[in-house]
């Protein structure tokens, strides 16, 4: 009897883990994050089925990473007018299309030393039993712009669901809160190295 206890416990305690999802991070250990004074965000490029989740995930990600951040983020209209300025073709997903040189281009337009790249991997509902949770995957890149390297990635795929599986407390429903969760965790993990 104890034995089976002890069974459920670990595969409740298990399907938990599961559930939440998990992070992947690189950082260049040679860059000196303390440099970074000015930075830019670029939309978020969507390769979900939802097509709003760009806009969504970039508003969630500002706002998450404007709180108690040390660095100056630029505005996103000038962000997007130098942006403008020097690409000057579509890109599906900026965080693997773009140059080295496309990068030091853009910090000298928008004159920022960083600039962060995302895209938006999964941003759904799906089923799990007999209800809806949601679901987001994104991968983020810092760029320095004097060397058009990428000295920072972070990719996490969270989804929804109880944090208990037999207790129904604690969930994340709406794609909204786990937007705001997931944008938090990646916010705080690019702030973390700035220190």
């Amino acid at each position: 009897m104890r034995i089976t206890a002890t069974l459920l416990t670990v595969s409740l305690l298990a399907l938990a883990l599961i559930s939440c999802g998990g992070y992947r991070m690189y950082v260049n250990d040679e860059a000196d994050f303390g440099f970074y004074q000015r930075i830019g965000v670029l939309p978020f490029s969507n390769l979900s089925g939802d097509r709003y989740a760009s806009e969504k995930v970039t508003s969630a990600f500002l706002t998450e990473l404007l709180i108690g951040s040390r660095v100056d983020v630029l505005p996103m209209g000038d962000m997007m007018k130098a942006y403008r300025n020097v690409i000057k073709d579509e890109r599906t997903d900026l965080s693997t299309q773009l140059t080295a040189e496309e990068a030091q281009a853009l910090g000298k337009e928008a004159n920022v030393e960083g600039l962060l790249v995302g895209v938006v991997q999964e941003y759904s509902q799906v089923r799990s039993g007999q209800a809806d949770f949601p679901l987001v995957s994104l991968a983020v890149r810092f760029i320095d712009c004097q060397s058009g390297k990428i000295i920072w990635t972070y990719e996490i795929t969270r989804k929804g669901g109880p944090k208990f599986p037999i207790f129904s407390f604690g969930e994340t429903h709406t794609l909204g809160d786990m937007t705001t969760k997931v944008c938090r965790k990646v916010a705080n993990a690019f702030k973390g190295i700035l220190k």
